[in-house]
């Protein structure tokens, strides 16, 4: 599926209002797990178009440069792009490395907080936890669908729910691999996310060959 120079603008412009934060191989990676979600072919366009699509839009003030690192850019404060606050989001990613889901999840979720006014010790918190659960998802998943969706209730609370498919899991060959150093490993992630929450539930679902996580924390 081939796509020219300004409809690859349209996407990332999409993505920054989404409130994505990253370089310019991020934005990258995002654009192709996003056509290769909806329409399952893998997008053709220019990978040397993305670096100058951002460049040209912090120089029109519509996108920044990270303050930390230069590299990444964001949505500029004065975009009029810029979303009104909500206080649930929903949207899916592909459970491979290769398309970056955990920095597209935490820095959409790391936007999603700020502008619900959470502070950042908690919105550190809830990111290093929710990032484990999404982790966990790409680890052990088949490498299709993670299903996101996390909000902020009345009575400051957040929860957040995720939905994977199960791939087979071989532990043994995963071990021999280098995956996992032994079998304690697979339960460092459940205690980060059991410290950092208030309420964790993950419910494997047989049937569907799935993994439901739950997990909810006050933030008053």
């Amino acid at each position: 599926m081939s796509f020219s120079l300004g409809e690859i603008e349209a996407q990332v412009r999409d993505l920054l209002a989404n409130g994505l934060i990253g370089n310019s191989q991020d934005f990258h990676a995002w654009i192709r797990m996003d056509v290769l979600r909806k329409f399952r072919e893998e997008p053709v366009f220019s990978p040397e178009w993305i670096p100058k699509i951002l460049e040209t839009m912090v120089g029109t003030g519509e996108a920044a440069r990270g303050k930390l690192d230069p590299r990444e850019y964001s949505l500029s404060a004065e975009s009029p792009a810029r979303k009104k606050p909500v206080k649930k989001e929903e949207y899916s990613v592909l459970g491979r490395t290769e398309f970056q889901p955990m920095q597209y999840v935490r820095s959409r979720l790391e936007t999603f907080l700020r502008s619900n006014g959470i502070s950042e010790d908690i919105i550190v918190d809830l990111t290093i936890g929710s990032i484990e659960a999404v982790e966990n998802a790409v680890k052990y998943g088949d490498g299709g669908t993670v299903e996101v969706s996390y909000s902020v209730d009345p009575g400051k609370s957040f929860k957040i729910r995720l939905v994977n498919n199960l791939r087979d899991l071989n532990l043994e060959e995963d071990i021999e691999r280098g995956k996992f150093s032994s079998t304690a490993t697979l339960m460092r992630g459940m205690m980060v996310m059991q410290k950092l929450f208030d309420k964790m539930d993950l419910e494997i679902l047989e049937e569907r060959k799935q993994a439901l996580f739950l997990a909810e924390k006050k933030i008053a």
